[in-house]
């Protein structure tokens, strides 16, 4: 099997990502792995942490290249492995939806029901961090800032929001603003030499 399966898919050129995205089939066919609800400190020995890694990296690929049906089997594949309330599954869920959203109308539907699955429980950080992905792809900046604002509040040590907020600050004029989201980050992390070059 290709290292290709195990990287990033952030990683990954077009090319990879399609050599990757038309393996999916395959990889899902001789895989045949049946999902059972065991908790993941219990695999059974035919199955292991990197084949789950390897289904999310390959929906990653397939949402990329255009391979709806390998990804919605993907997504399935995880669903029914860790259970479809998971929070990081409904995270890829709602990538998914975007992803099939053929128009504004679509992305507002799938918005409001990252609010309805929000209002049911806040906590689930990767449901608010599509949610905030999906407002600025709307050019909804405000309800973006506020949002992060109130990941923050709840998870204050969340590097990638800070820097989000940060750039969404500088984009809006705000840079009082964006320099304390760059001083937050630097106590973090203080070694972060990224960051000091642009303060």
């Amino acid at each position: 099997m290709s290292t290709l399966f195990y990287t990033s898919p952030l990683r990954h050129s077009h090319p990879e990502a399609l050599t990757v995205s038309q393996q999916a089939g395959k990889y899902i066919q001789q895989d045949g792995s049946s999902a059972s609800s065991i908790p993941i400190p219990f695999l059974s020995k035919s199955e292991s942490a990197e084949q789950w890694s390897t289904y999310e990296n390959l929906l990653y690929s397939c949402l990329r290249t255009g391979d709806d049906k390998a990804a919605h089997l993907c997504l399935e594949k995880l669903g029914g492995r860790f259970g479809t309330n998971n929070e990081r599954v409904l995270g890829l869920r709602g990538l998914y939806q975007e992803a099939m959203a053929e128009d504004k109308s679509n992305l507002l539907q799938v918005l409001h029901e990252y609010d309805e699955t929000l209002a049911e429980d806040p906590t689930l950080t990767p449901v608010r961090k599509r949610r905030i992905a999906l407002l600025r792809s709307l050019a909804k900046e405000s309800d973006a800032i506020n949002a992060l604002i109130e990941l923050l509040e709840a998870s204050p040590t969340d590097i990638e929001s800070w820097a989000e907020l940060c750039e969404l600050y500088v984009s809006q004029g705000l840079y009082q603003q964006a320099e304390f989201c760059l001083e937050e980050i630097l106590l973090s992390t203080p070694n972060a030499w990224n960051v000091r070059s642009q303060g």
